[in-house]
């Protein structure tokens, strides 16, 4: 047997064997995935926002990845993909559908999902969001007053969309680089951005946009919401809370603890809920005392 041949022999082998440890190294590594992502399922990683429904918060968790629901007890709603690019794998905002579970939009896929119920079971990688990835990185949504319409900031555009709540193509209402939405009533959306202008209010039937809290007050403002005749937005870097008004006047509501790096925020009656990355919590804010609770 000639030694070129015993040489071309053994490097085949060699691959061989290359190939055959990568694929048990990979089968191991999504075994560990699952595993840890069962075990991660216990316990809060990287909670960034919420909704309320009722007694229930459901919150996104960036890291975990997926959306918790909390009530009387903290259990796991929906699961995403540990894999990149695959459903939820990055998830950024919730809301309530109005038939039925949640929408989730998830800057991994560029798409928003709507979860109609509860599973143990991580999201299908097969799963077909609402724009079928027609959207840049969807970082706010909000539904209009008669249920029809999902609207949606797209932080990669820097522009607000809306479409059909049942899923469409995305389409343009105004370029406002929107990180959250609170409707102040059924034609004005209120928009709070990173920009110089920190409050837009979109009139959603004309497209008009107008400036309404400027020259940046807040130093990294990521939530809004409004109630009655007052508002609140979160402010990461300055960990505090602020109110303001349609007259564009705004003041520092609550600075410092327990927030670390509040995000989300969600308003009831009496009630301010704030979602805190950093301190993996949900805190909520008595809107009379300002005393804070645990809620997560």
């Amino acid at each position: 047997m000639s030694k070129p041949f015993l040489i071309v022999t053994f490097l085949l082998l060699a691959v061989s064997r290359l190939f055959c440890v990568a694929s048990i190294a990979q089968e191991n590594a999504a075994t560990s995935d699952e595993g840890q992502s069962k075990k991660a399922a216990n316990e809060p990683v990287y909670p960034l926002a919420l909704c309320l429904d009722g007694d229930s918060i459901y919150v996104v968790d960036l890291d975990l990845p997926g959306v918790w629901k909390a009530g009387a007890e903290r259990q796991l709603f929906i699961r995403g993909s540990k894999y990149l690019r695959k459903p939820l794998n990055r998830p950024r905002c919730v809301i309530m559908h109005p038939a039925g579970g949640i929408l989730v939009a998830d800057s991994a896929t560029r798409d928003i999902y709507h979860i109609a119920e509860s599973s143990d079971e991580p999201i299908a990688n097969d799963t077909v969001g609402l724009t079928e990835g027609h959207i840049g990185i969807p970082m706010a949504m909000a539904i209009s007053a008669d249920k029809k319409t999902l609207y949606v900031g797209d932080a990669e555009k820097r522009a607000t969309f809306k479409l059909p709540i049942d899923g469409g193509s995305p389409e343009l209402v105004a370029r406002v680089n929107a990180r959250g939405f609170a409707w102040a009533d059924d034609n004005t959306l209120l928009a709070v951005t990173p920009d110089a202008n920190a409050v837009v209010k979109i009139n959603v039937e004309t497209g008009e946009a107008t400036p309404l809290i400027t020259e940046r007050p807040y130093q990294y403002p990521n939530g809004i919401v409004w109630s009655g005749d007052e508002g609140y937005v979160t402010d990461g870097y300055g960990k505090a809370i602020w109110k303001f008004s349609l007259d564009g006047k705004t003041e520092k509501w609550h600075e410092g603890e327990p927030l670390v790096g509040p995000v989300g925020i969600a308003i009831s009656d009496d009630s301010l809920f704030v979602a805190d990355p950093k301190q993996k919590q949900i805190y909520q804010f008595d809107r009379k005392s300002k005393e804070a609770k645990e809620r997560f």
